[in-house]
């Protein structure tokens, strides 16, 4: 078993109260992650999957008291601390009420996962106030990719919040190029990373693009028809790193624009696509502006679109970013700033570029100038012999 980055984070958080709810795409590992946090719980332990009509049933009754007598006839002990973790926590709407009425009333430690975001975040924010701790999981950082490869290399952590000390590896360039490729390529699904062969991982992705579509839209949303939604996803593939015009897409896909604005929030909420906000100080500006749209795994965009070297490569560090802090982007009639990540210290304005060069990054200052940002940087996918104050893609390491 490969220990993902986020396991020692939450491995933190068992000897705590508080419910620990881990959200994020389907596939990423959120049942492999809780059934490790469960092997370091010595005992009186149950793990549930929502899933299965014998665990819906256990959550069924009116009378919550039942539920701990069923557990009861499981083996658990309540006179102790108990640890119960359920999967696929939103196929059930009576667990936000459950899980408060049990946590309130005994001690026990849950451990929550799902794979909707906006079930999570707004069924349980009144429930669970201050009962619990919300992590989200992703596809595989690079470096998380390295290692499902089985690859004992790894590359130094560049500081992301010094662009100015930024220096294309050389060395990590040659070692781990084709690796990069592959992952942008492919994504970083962990099913992906551990099938051999391109044509396996082109079914992987098949596979978990149509469990999304047969589980999370057919359990989640009350879509007549999944037609509509298809096309509205092909068509966001083939706008990869562009602002959204929902009036242009409205009326391609043939939907009114509220349609269209509930289905892209309800795509960003179940984890398919990410949509990043133009860069402003006020919050209305920045709410009304368009917003640039990325899927969260690269390999769905690409088996939903035919997407361009530069897109693919923009689409990847997006993700990998992400890890860091919450992206925006900066544009105006003069130009545009591809990503600009808040850190603590600072904002650090980032442009993507497949081959860098010094005129990328004089125009990326000057742009940043405009709005007050002094720390600039290149991202960049190929080795440019004659400028190398650029970090190389794979440099980023989470």
């Amino acid at each position: 078993m490969i220990e993902r980055n986020i396991w020692s984070v939450l491995k933190k958080e068992l000897d705590k109260k508080e419910a620990i709810v881990l959200t994020g795409p389907r596939q990423v590992g959120k049942t492999t992650t809780l059934k490790w946090l469960l092997s370091h719980i010595k005992d009186n332990k149950i793990y549930l999957d929502l899933t299965l009509e014998s665990t819906e049933q256990l959550f069924n009754y009116s009378d919550y008291n039942n539920i701990v007598n069923q557990l009861q006839g499981m083996g658990m002990d309540f006179s102790k601390r108990v640890t119960i973790a359920i999967d696929e926590v939103q196929y059930s709407k009576n667990i936000p009420r459950i899980v408060k009425y049990l946590y309130d009333n005994y001690n026990i430690k849950f451990i929550l996962t799902g794979s909707s975001s906006y079930y999570l975040k707004n069924s349980f924010i009144e429930s669970l106030s201050g009962r619990k701790l919300i992590f989200e999981m992703f596809p595989l950082s690079f470096d998380e990719f390295v290692k499902f490869q089985n690859v004992k290399y790894k590359t130094k952590a560049i500081n992301l919040d010094l662009p100015k000390k930024w220096h294309f590896d050389k060395f990590a360039y040659e070692t781990l190029n084709s690796y990069y490729e592959e992952y942008i390529e492919f994504g970083g699904f962990p099913a992906i990373a551990m099938s051999e062969s391109k044509e396996r991982k082109k079914q992987m992705l098949d596979v978990i693009y149509s469990s999304y579509i047969n589980m999370d839209v057919q359990q989640l949303a009350d879509f007549k028809s999944t037609t509509e939604l298809k096309k509205l996803i092909k068509l966001l593939g083939a706008r990869v790193g562009s602002r959204l015009n929902i009036d242009e897409l409205s009326k391609i896909v043939g939907l009114s624009r509220p349609t269209v604005s509930n289905y892209l929030s309800f795509l960003e909420q179940t984890y398919l696509i990410r949509l990043v906000p133009a860069f402003s100080k006020n919050t209305d500006v920045r709410e009304r502006l368009p917003k640039k749209v990325y899927f969260i795994d690269t390999g769905i965009a690409n088996i939903n679109a035919d997407l361009s070297g530069g897109a693919k490569f923009e689409n990847t560090v997006c993700h990998q970013l992400n890890f860091f802090g919450k992206l925006s982007f900066y544009n105006n009639k003069n130009g545009e700033i591809d990503f600009i990540l808040q850190r603590e210290k600072n904002n650090i304005a980032i442009e993507v570029k497949e081959t860098p060069i010094n005129d990328h990054l004089l125009l990326a200052e000057k742009h940043a100038k405009k709005i007050g940002i002094s720390e600039v940087g290149l991202v960049g996918r190929f080795d440019n012999k004659k400028f190398l104050n650029y970090m190389w893609g794979g440099g980023i390491v989470y």
